[in-house]
């Protein structure tokens, strides 16, 4: 038995197994995809003497191949770089096998080898080996394709580290953008403070918003991070153009571009209730940093938390456009809690509504210097809104003199027939207050009216883009006004309606057979007395 061919197939076995125990090493250890790579680079070099190793892998996004890992000792392997390209990596993965050859064209005669790297036929890319020594012969193919069982599922490991990183990214990046949700931060405050953070995340120069203005006819600026940055026209062209694409496309785009600022974009449309409010996105002003998967994935993590901010902020806006000055603001607060602009589009319900008008006020008009007119109206108006949103009702408008309340929107009020008749008779008491004080210079009116009507009515924002009110649309508001009308002095008169939901809580005497403008038939009114303690 010749034990010379024994020893060496033991000895190959030995070097194997040590191939395989080393890279396991590698993958076992190392924690990041480039320590893998990095490892599993050394150790092929380190058992095959190679004074060069590269690792090529194909980007799945691109398919091109990235040169991943670079193993060089020897300096004079900087003459034999073409050799090792990752045109060389290609066509060794074509090959799908193990190749090895040599070039005797110079002085010391260059030794390499390509391995190509699949997971079931699937192409991961290619290891590409140098060496000045020695040839690969039929042993080192042996063991390279031995190493390569190894190396495909050490490039896997990696990729799945590379995806749990970037998960965890992302999710670090939804926890860092909820927080800043959470500190309710003025809307262009957390806009600013959202963009410093995207930038840090995906590394850009230049984050920005923007949004639809609200006409909704074009897309405006609200907030960039670096204001220098649109000092350029062609930058704010550029800007413009990559918006207004992602929002015709209606997803993510990205563009390089080519003048000479040769900047690299990316923006996201924001889409809510399935409308596009605006969009999102960043800038580097070099186009070689451009983004790729990774920085898109974490841009849209940012959006995924920003869209319902935006929108919350967006319909506290409204919210407080159209109901800032009408309601308490504890009820306002409460609205805002849990914005809701729905609200504000139309909706039926029943409620009260009540009208306060001024006597006499025509004739005071007609003596009275305009000037003082105007301060004594606005010091009524100002006390009867006052009581009014002092009881949580909502002031809809003014109508010369006359004021016009809701009762029961737009938070509903179980009990909005009581407190508009409430309001009602402390709004005679304060008026009667008011003249006493105006007395001395001058000023007596013939007294206050009130009507108040309840029934179903259309609840909403009702009006054009120039000008909208927070109003109702209905047949109890009409019969409120009219109510209001034959109002004497100093009364307080209800419909049918209110008094039914009152008679147990209401002192009041009917007064049938009223005509009114508008209906074909008489109908009862009550004037209220006091309401009745319970």
């Amino acid at each position: 038995m010749n034990e010379t061919p024994l020893r060496h197939q033991l000895a190959l076995k030995q070097k194997a197994l040590d191939i395989v125990l080393d890279i396991d090493h590698v993958r076992d250890t190392a924690t990041t995809p480039t320590t893998i790579f990095s490892g599993v680079a050394q150790v092929v070099a380190r058992h095959f003497a190679a004074s060069v190793c590269r690792l090529y892998l194909i980007d799945h996004e691109t398919d091109e191949l990235l040169l991943k890992v670079v193993q060089e000792d020897d300096a004079a392997w900087q003459a034999h770089h073409a050799r090792l390209s990752p045109e060389v990596a290609r066509h060794a993965m074509r090959h799908h096998d193990v190749s090895v050859w040599d070039v005797a064209e110079t002085a010391s005669p260059v030794y390499l080898a390509a391995v190509p790297i699949y997971m079931h036929d699937d192409p991961l890319g290619a290891l590409l080996l140098g060496r000045f020594e020695r040839p690969f012969d039929a042993d080192d193919v042996d063991l390279l394709h031995i190493a390569e069982s190894q190396i495909d599922s050490a490039v896997v490991q990696a990729h799945a580290a590379h995806e749990l990183a970037l998960r965890n990214k992302e999710l670090e990046t939804i926890y860092r953008v909820d927080h800043i949700r959470d500190q309710n931060l003025p809307f262009d405050e957390m806009l600013d403070v959202v963009l410093v953070e995207l930038c840090a995340v995906i590394q850009a120069e230049v984050g920005f918003v923007m949004l639809y203005n609200p006409d909704g006819e074009r897309l405006e600026m609200r907030a960039i991070s670096d204001r220098d940055f649109l000092q350029d026209p062609e930058h704010h062209a550029l800007l413009n153009r990559i918006a207004y694409q992602s929002v015709e496309q209606g997803e993510l785009v990205c563009h390089r571009e080519g003048d000479r600022h040769r900047c690299a974009a990316m923006c996201v449309p924001l889409i809510l209730r399935d409308e596009i409010i605006g969009v999102f996105g960043a800038v580097n002003r070099d186009e070689r940093r451009g983004f790729g998967a990774e920085e898109r994935r974490l841009l849209m993590a940012v959006v995924s938390q920003m869209d319902t901010a935006i929108l919350e902020s967006l319909e506290r806006r409204q919210l407080r456009r159209v109901l800032g000055r009408s309601l308490d603001q504890r009820v306002l607060e409460r609205l805002l809690e849990h914005p809701d602009v729905e609200l504000l589009r139309g909706e039926r319900a029943v409620l009260s509504v009540l009208y306060a008008d001024l006597r006499g006020s025509t004739a005071l008009a007609a003596r009275l210097d305009p000037e003082l007119m105007v301060e004594f109206i606005n010091d009524y108006l100002s006390n009867m809104t006052e009581m009014l949103i002092s009881h949580q009702g909502t002031l809809d408008k003014f109508i010369g003199d006359e004021v016009m309340a809701l009762f029961g929107a737009p938070l509903p009020q179980p009990d909005h027939a009581v407190r508009a008749v409430r309001v009602g008779l402390a709004m005679l008491d304060a008026h009667r207050e008011i003249v006493a004080r105006w007395q001395a210079r001058g000023i007596e009116t013939a007294g206050l009216g009130v009507g108040i009507a309840t029934g179903e009515v259309v609840v909403g924002e009702i009006g054009c883009e120039r000008r909208a009110d927070y109003t109702i649309i209905g047949n109890a508001a009409n019969l409120g006004a009219r109510i209001c009308s034959a109002a004497q002095a100093g009364e307080v008169l209800i419909c049918q309606n209110t008094y039914d939901l009152l008679q147990d809580v209401v002192e009041a005497e009917p007064r049938p057979g009223m005509a009114f403008k508008g209906l074909d038939h008489p109908v009862t009114v009550y004037r209220v007395a006091r309401l009745l303690a319970r």
